[in-house]
């Protein structure tokens, strides 16, 4: 028992999909004096899962929605539109790996194209799409929202930002008799080396070469547990 209590599993850090709970909001209106605004009911930076969508590569989402204003808030100075009005958002500038899929679904918007949104009450719901990107940084689309009608003037240029969203994954273990064990962890670390060090704060980690086994959703792998302490991580190539 005591050699088993020398192995140690350490939680690590992947990208995966998540189901999101609720639809977030970016709510578009107007000032009194007739100017284009537009307030999120979310804080910034937008997690975005891993792309669950054929032929779009890395974290995308459509569950951030484009919605019009329908209460008027006269506090914050923001009003309901009229139905005359025929609205686009503009792309200004991205970051490099930051896209959004134009409204045709055909290719990633250019700076200076124009998004159909239409006129009140729109519901629409652009792939936001960070195709290359580091977890933990903040990548940025620049926009503007502009009525084609001439109804209101542009907003002000906006910034909505967005980073890769990251899910908490752990390497289980299961004595399997006293000097042996089964380490075990999800089949969506495609991508990832199994390594281990006699220390969590050794500067080198040795590559796991032991091949795994396939055991229903997850990689399976039988280690010795009568060799001293060991610590396992899961490494992102």
């Amino acid at each position: 028992m005591r050699a088993f209590q020398n192995i140690v599993f350490v939680i690590v850090l992947m990208m995966a999909p998540l189901a999101l709970a609720e639809e977030d909001d970016i709510l578009v209106g107007r000032s009194a004096e007739g100017k284009l605004k537009f307030e999120t009911s979310y804080v910034q930076p937008f997690e975005l899962p891993a792309s669950i969508f054929a032929g779009i590569s890395g974290y995308a989402t459509g569950s951030l929605g484009v919605h019009a204003n329908d209460l008027d808030d006269l506090g914050n100075d923001f009003f309901t539109l009229s139905t005359a009005s025929d609205l686009r958002f503009i792309l200004l500038a991205k970051d490099p790996g930051m896209e959004v899929w134009n409204d045709h679904g055909s290719s990633h918007m250019g700076v200076g194209e124009n998004f159909f949104i239409g006129p009140p009450y729109f519901d629409t719901h652009p792939i936001w799409n960070l195709v290359t990107g580091t977890p933990g940084n903040t990548y940025s689309l620049a926009l503007k929202l502009h009525d084609v009608n001439g109804v209101y003037s542009d907003s002000d240029p906006f910034t909505l930002s967005f980073t890769a969203q990251i899910v908490r994954h752990q390497i289980s273990i299961a004595r399997t008799d006293v000097q042996h064990a089964t380490l075990s962890w999800t089949t969506n670390a495609v991508g990832w080396s199994l390594e281990s060090a006699a220390s969590v704060t050794a500067a080198n980690w040795d590559v796991v070469t032991n091949v795994s086994s396939l055991v229903g959703t997850n990689f399976s792998l039988g280690i010795s547990t009568s060799t001293g302490q060991k610590f396992f991580r899961l490494r992102q190539l």
